[in-house]
């Protein structure tokens, strides 16, 4: 496969996931700031769509931190391709920055909850991506 076309999987990997954390933002949480933006500025009111069981509370709590750790990792493995050990550098900065705005969130310097296992998800992404880039050769 080309390497243009291996650049191309990745970024809309990377769009998609950042896709998917912000419809899970939008309309499975609410109070978030990206409702009070939608709501000020564009008078929008969107639906709530409760989602039940464990799996909606998985979805609901860290699904979001979970795909934008998986965006930023494709990304990052896109931007710093040339880099031979381009995997390792986008698992250790997803990781680094997703444990670092957890730290600020937790000592009340930017909003936020400061949740443990928002890192775990994120860590968790950036490992599932790097598989992916890996084994699919992207």
């Amino acid at each position: 496969m080309k390497q243009s076309k291996k650049t191309a999987i990745s970024l809309f990997c990377s769009f998609i996931a950042l896709l998917f954390g912000l419809i899970i933002y939008i309309f499975c949480r609410q109070g978030t700031h990206i409702h009070t933006l939608l709501k000020d500025c564009f008078s929008l009111s969107l639906p709530y769509l409760p989602l039940g069981g464990v799996f909606g509370v998985l979805i609901r709590n860290w699904g979001g931190d979970f795909f934008w750790g998986l965006a930023l990792c494709f990304l990052l493995a896109v931007i710093f391709k040339p880099f031979r050990h381009k995997l390792v550098f986008a698992v250790t900065v997803t990781v680094t920055l997703g444990a670092l705005l957890e730290i600020l969130q937790f000592y009340g310097v930017i909003t936020g909850t400061g949740d443990v296992f928002d890192i775990i998800a994120e860590a968790t992404a950036a490992v599932c991506a790097a598989n992916i880039i890996k084994r699919g050769n992207l």
